[in-house]
């Protein structure tokens, strides 16, 4: 933040009135914050600290007195697995693509995420996605990628089945980038991390 201030083009020489200004708020709100924090804070102050927390709420703060809403369908616009999103192809077309596997035993294939629905259980809610996959690559068009075994790159065809696997978020290997070139072929590379 100081050093993109100091870009900023003022009259005065590096570390001005205005650096200065912000650097004295931020030095006054961290001392302020941290007396409050003290085990040793006197209780007159610590009133106070009720009235400062209702001025000053951050603001991705949770209200506590509201509960969540209800969802009003089945249907997600995306799922969080693992810290990384996931959205149907009609939400985010980036976030559709995956490398998946259509049955624990299977081996991992390409497709795109269409829809995500919660379905209600006994204890909860289980998240389902359904999913299309690419065709295979005909064997008569050249896969440029099979030479290079460690770039985790696999090329298929640009259509997608018509029949959805419906699979769970465990079943999700990784992101998939994804390239459309020549002849109706699609490279997909593996993001995982």
């Amino acid at each position: 933040l100081i050093g993109t201030l100091q870009k900023i083009n003022t009259n005065d020489h590096v570390g001005g009135v205005l650096e200065a200004t912000i650097i004295r708020t931020i030095t006054r709100t961290a001392n302020i914050r941290r007396w409050l924090r003290r085990p040793d804070c006197p209780e007159a102050v610590r009133q106070l600290k009720i009235l400062f927390d209702k001025c000053f709420i951050p603001a991705n703060a949770a209200k506590p007195e509201e509960e969540p809403k209800p969802m009003k369908g089945s249907r997600r616009a995306y799922a969080n697995w693992g810290g990384v999103n996931f959205s149907p192809s009609s939400t985010h077309a980036g976030n559709a693509t995956i490398i998946y596997r259509p049955s624990p035993t299977a081996k991992p294939i390409g497709g795109q995420i269409q829809q995500i629905q919660n379905i209600e259980e006994g204890n909860g809610f289980t998240v389902r996605v359904h999913v299309r996959p690419y065709e295979r690559l005909s064997k008569s068009l050249y896969d440029p990628f099979l030479r290079y075994p460690h770039l985790l790159a696999t090329t298929y065809s640009s259509m997608l089945r018509e029949k959805e696997d419906v699979i769970e978020l465990d079943d999700i290997v990784a992101h998939a980038a994804r390239f459309d070139y020549s002849h109706n072929r699609t490279v997909l590379v593996n993001l995982s991390r």
